[in-house]
């Protein structure tokens, strides 16, 4: 049972490299709030101060009987998503998440130009992808890994003087091999003597 403690709350702020990642379904996934995330699981930067916003359904429909009890409720409906914006908009990897990999193409920097990133825009489904959502306050951990999912909504922020360029991006988690759509760990920070 719970008490109350201030020890067993923490907020959701980042860990240092922005706190997004992501990366092929086919990378090794961390199972722990501290293991190391494989290279191919590539942060994405800076995030706006919206941080992430964990959203998703559980529909449930009443079944009645003739009289009009309800004698059941049925799940209908089950979902897992996150929104986020990330603000790199200059960030190869950014732009393929937001396109697509086949998509964007990045050329290095020369001597007369910086690094170019051409976007193809061609409205093709988006690629499945391994996502890591990566956070830490004080000594506590939290990390919310989804092995299968995709974004579904790319939203482009408005190109105005007063406004950072970015894109808000929902993540949609399917089920891996073993029916998980999303697996959170967390850390409370309080090591034992």
């Amino acid at each position: 049972m719970a008490t109350n403690s201030v020890e067993k709350v923490s907020a959701g702020k980042p860990n240092t490299t922005g706190g997004v990642y992501a990366g092929p379904t086919t990378a090794t996934l961390p199972v722990d709030p501290s293991a190391t995330i494989d290279a191919a699981i590539l942060p994405l930067g800076l995030v706006s101060e919206d941080g992430l916003q964990v959203g998703g359904e559980r529909n449930v429909e009443a079944i009645k009987d003739w009289s009009g009890d309800i004698i059941a409720q049925l799940q209908t409906e089950h979902s897992s998503r996150f929104t986020f914006t990330l603000y790199q908009v200059y960030d190869g990897d950014v732009q393929k998440l937001a396109f697509g990999d086949a998509n964007v193409v990045v050329t290095a920097a020369t001597p007369s130009t910086g690094t170019i990133i051409t976007v193809e825009e061609t409205g093709t489904e988006l690629p499945y992808k391994a996502f890591v959502f990566d956070m830490k306050n004080g000594d506590k951990k939290a990390r919310f890994v989804l092995p299968n999912a995709k974004v579904t909504t790319v939203e482009e922020l408005d190109f105005v003087a007063g406004s950072l360029q970015g894109f808000t991006l929902t993540v949609e988690a399917f089920k891996d091999e073993n029916g998980v759509k999303v697996y959170r760990y967390y850390d409370d920070g309080v090591f034992s003597a």
